[in-house]
């Protein structure tokens, strides 16, 4: 019979005595920042959930933690979130880590899809007139001669 372990209580157990679990200081680091780093590139994640996290883990945390994901990582998450932007894809790492982290503060929003210009109506074509039944044309009744 096996028994659940919950990660969230056993990390909570950790985090309240530090002291006593001095020797895992690194590899709760790691595995925090792995676990974080994959919640992240979830793609089911909008906007407010990642202002929610920034709430939660706090500024300084999250702040390191979007420093410490890869470019093409950071350049996926922006993208997702703010797709129209016109600046996006000539960016460098460094705009899209503060593009990114102004979203999440709330100090920019996404960039609305950008109008589509209207189509040109087709020029509309009149059909011909049908001709009068007393109209008589030439070629009507004209035979070939050979």
């Amino acid at each position: 019979m096996a028994l659940e372990f919950d990660g969230f209580d056993a990390w909570s157990a950790i985090a309240k005595s530090p002291d006593v679990f001095a020797s895992l200081r690194a590899e709760a680091a790691k595995s925090a920042r792995s676990a974080l780093t994959k919640y992240l590139k979830t793609k089911t994640l909008g906007l407010s959930d990642f202002c929610e996290a920034r709430k939660a883990l706090g500024k300084k945390v999250f702040g390191l933690l979007v420093d410490g994901l890869k470019d093409g990582e950071l350049k996926t998450i922006v993208a997702r979130l703010d797709k129209h932007h016109p600046d996006l894809k000539s960016a460098d790492a460094a705009w899209r880590r503060q593009h990114f982290l102004a979203l999440v503060r709330g100090d920019v929003q996404p960039t609305a899809k950008p109008a589509t210009p209207a189509k040109r109506p087709k020029a509309k074509r009149t059909p011909k007139a049908a001709p009068d039944e007393g109209e008589w044309f030439a070629s009507a009744g004209a035979v070939r001669k050979r």
